[in-house]
C-alpha cells in the first residue's frame, strides 16, 4: 500500500519502535491546489510521534510546539527553516503543475506529499527517507545507498532523469539525510529526554448494543495514552481471549497522545456471557480489565402485559357491576308498578 494514501494514517504509523530505543524524526508535508484556485501547504515535524513543529500557508513560518523544542533548535535554526519552507512551498506549486502535464491533466484538485525522515538506535544509523507522492500514490524517492532517484511509476521517469542530472539537488538531499536530519534528531533527543520518557495511562470506555435477534455488538474505546505501543484484546469470562471483529488501528490525537478502538460481535448463543476489554500498556503495572455491562433485561413488555390484563379485569368488573345495578333498578321499578283498575 502506498505510504501516502492518507497522511493522518502515516502520522499514526511512524515510530512504532521508539520504545525499544529506535528514535525517529519525520517531516510530513502536503501541498494542494483547491478547485477554487487557492493553495494550501502545511508541514508537521514529529519526533517519535510527538509533534515538535509545524508550518502552514496562512502563517508562513515554522513554529515549534513546545518551549523545549525552541531550546533544542535555537532561534536561528527556526528562522532558517522558515525561509526554507517558504521556498519549498513555491517549489511545490511547480511540481504539481509539472506532474499534471505528465499525467495529461489540465484541472482538478491535485496533491503533492513529501515524507523526509531519519532514525537512530543508540549510535547506529537507521532508515532514511526522502519520498514524494502525487494524488495519494508513490511517485519518486531517493535511494541513499545508490545515490540515485527511483521512479515508483513509469510516468515519474521524466522527473527521475531531471533530478539525476541535477547534481546540486541530489547532493543537497544526501547531505540533508546524512547530516542535517541526524543533527536535528540528536538535538531534540538531548533536550526532550524527560518528555520522551513520560508515560500516560489510557482511559478505557466500553459499551454494548443488543440486537433484536439476541446478538450483541461490544465496543472498547481506549484513548489518551503515550507512548504509542499498546495491545488491546477481548476476554470472555473464564479467561478465553477472542479475536476482535474490527479495530481502528492506533491513531494520533491533537494532544500528542494516541487513541484506538475495537469491536466484537457475539451471536445470540454467546451474548449472555460476560466480556471484558483487556489493555496492556507500558504505563500500567499490569494489564487492565474493563468489563462490559451485562445484557439489559427490560421489564417494559411484562409491565405492559400486566397493566393490560389488570385493565381488562377492572373493565369487565365495572361492566358487570353496572349491569347488576341496572337489573336491580329495573326490578324495583317493576315491583312497584300497579295496573290501573278496569272498573268504571
Amino acid at each position: 500500500m502506498a505510504w501516502a494514501l492518507a497522511l493522518w494514517m502515516c502520522w499514526g504509523l511512524l515510530g512504532a519502535a521508539a520504545a525499544s530505543g529506535l528514535h525517529h524524526l519525520d517531516i510530513l508535508v502536503t501541498g494542494a491546489d483547491e478547485e477554487d484556485g487557492t493553495h494550501n501547504y502545511f508541514m508537521i515535524a514529529k519526533l517519535n510521534n510527538f509533534v515538535v513543529a509545524n508550518y502552514r500557508s496562512d502563517t508562513q513560518e515554522v513554529r515549534p510546539t513546545q518551549e523545549w523544542v525552541k531550546r533544542a533548535l535555537g532561534a536561528d535554526y527556526v528562522q532558517q527553516q522558515t525561509l526554507e519552507f517558504q521556498g519549498y512551498e513555491k517549489v511545490s506549486k511547480v511540481h504539481r503543475k509539472r506532474w499534471m502535464k505528465l499525467y495529461n491533466q489540465t484541472d482538478g484538485l491535485h496533491v503533492e506529499q513529501v515524507h523526509v525522515g531519519c532514525s537512530l538506535s543508540g549510535d547506529v544509523l537507521g532508515d532514511q527517507k526522502f519520498q514524494y507522492a502525487y494524488d495519494g500514490e508513490d511517485f519518486i524517492s531517493f535511494d541513499i545507498q545508490q545515490l540515485t532517484w527511483v521512479a515508483a511509476v513509469p510516468v515519474a521517469f521524466a522527473q527521475k532523469m531531471r533530478w539525476d542530472n541535477d547534481e546540486t539537488w541530489t547532493q543537497f538531499v544526501q547531505w540533508y539525510l546524512k547530516e542535517k536530519c541526524l543533527q536535528t534528531l540528536k538535538s531534540l533527543l538531548q533536550e526532550g529526554k524527560a518528555i520522551l520518557a513520560q508515560r500516560v495511562s489510557p482511559m478505557v470506555l466500553v459499551s454494548r448494543k443488543d440486537a433484536t435477534d439476541g446478538s450483541a455488538s461490544l465496543s472498547c474505546h481506549v484513548r489518551g495514552f503515550y507512548p504509542r505501543p499498546i495491545h488491546v484484546s477481548w476476554v470472555q469470562e473464564g479467561g478465553e481471549i477472542l479475536l476482535e471483529t474490527f479495530t481502528s488501528g492506533i491513531l494520533p490525537t491533537a494532544n500528542n497522545t494516541f487513541y484506538t478502538w475495537t469491536s466484537l460481535e457475539v451471536g445470540p448463543a454467546s451474548a449472555m456471557h460476560r466480556y471484558a476489554c483487556r489493555v496492556e500498556h507500558s504505563s500500567l503495572p499490569e494489564p487492565s480489565l474493563t468489563w462490559v455491562p451485562d445484557k439489559k433485561v427490560t421489564l417494559l413488555p411484562v409491565v405492559l402485559a400486566v397493566l393490560i390484563i389488570a385493565g381488562g379485569i377492572i373493565l369487565v368488573g365495572s361492566v358487570l357491576g353496572c349491569a347488576t345495578v341496572w337489573i336491580k333498578s329495573a326490578g324495583i321499578a317493576q315491583s312497584s308498578y300497579t295496573p290501573a283498575s278496569t272498573k268504571s
